[in-house]
């Protein structure tokens, strides 16, 4: 059993973990409120081949965790698209790179069309707003997605050109992803502790995420250069 936990500055105890630093993290994401839902209204929030009515682009980022020997609790983690026990994240950005939705841990074969639809509470839009996303997104209301080889059909040139300029947007929220991961806790081995202990620093590191974008922003400029500059209804 380890019982110190070493990093690069320090070694933390275990006991010191669970009485000060575990305790300190829940009083913590109790009051996090770092993530702006209302961002993706802003006036320079577009692109160019989506350039009124679009405000987010969404996507599904995966936790690495320590598969359970208990297939009643492995099987939360395990399903055939992702080579590594996982949960999954839920996020949505802006067309110029800022984290405006974070979601809970969800179960690895949880449907992001699913997902997107029992946290919409969480992240209502206007009537006119409309959304990016995969394959995954298709059946949801109020979203673009890519055109699909349905019945192994040929896509037109029309829908291979969409389907790029789809892509080259969406692969925003990609990079944005591994933003999130490169936080030293998801950057190296696979997590090992309680679900509750993942949802919290998961929380966390979303939050310090938004920070750090905004932080970045003002210092550097955006991450993404905004276009335009009006309202998007």
């Amino acid at each position: 059993m380890i019982d110190t936990l070493k990093t690069t500055r320090c070694q933390v105890t275990r006991k010191g973990f669970y009485k000060d630093i575990l305790p300190l993290a829940r009083q913590w994401s109790n009051y996090l409120n770092h993530i702006r839902w209302e961002d993706r209204l802003k006036f320079d929030n577009h692109f160019p081949m989506f350039p009124f009515r679009h405000t987010t682009i969404w996507d599904s980022t995966c936790m690495r965790v320590q598969r359970s020997p208990d297939w009643t609790l492995a099987r939360n983690v395990v399903n055939g698209h992702y080579d590594f026990p996982c949960f999954l994240v839920l996020i949505a950005i802006t067309f110029t790179g800022e984290l405006v939705y974070g979601s809970g841990l969800f179960r690895v074969n949880s449907y992001d069309a699913h997902t997107f639809m029992d946290t919409r509470h969480l992240h209502p839009q206007h009537p006119f707003e409309r959304n990016l996303g995969d394959g995954h997104f298709r059946t949801v209301p109020q979203f673009d997605t890519p055109f699909q080889k349905d019945g192994g059909r040929v896509l037109t040139a029309t829908e291979l050109i969409w389907n790029k300029w789809l892509q080259l947007a969406r692969s925003r929220v990609e990079h944005l992803n591994t933003v999130v991961k490169n936080h030293r806790m998801f950057g190296g081995e696979p997590f090992r502790g309680w679900v509750e202990q993942l949802a919290l620093f998961t929380k966390i590191t979303l939050h310090a995420t938004a920070v750090e974008l905004r932080s970045r922003r003002d210092r550097d400029g955006p991450r993404y250069a905004g276009y335009g500059w009006w309202a998007h209804c």
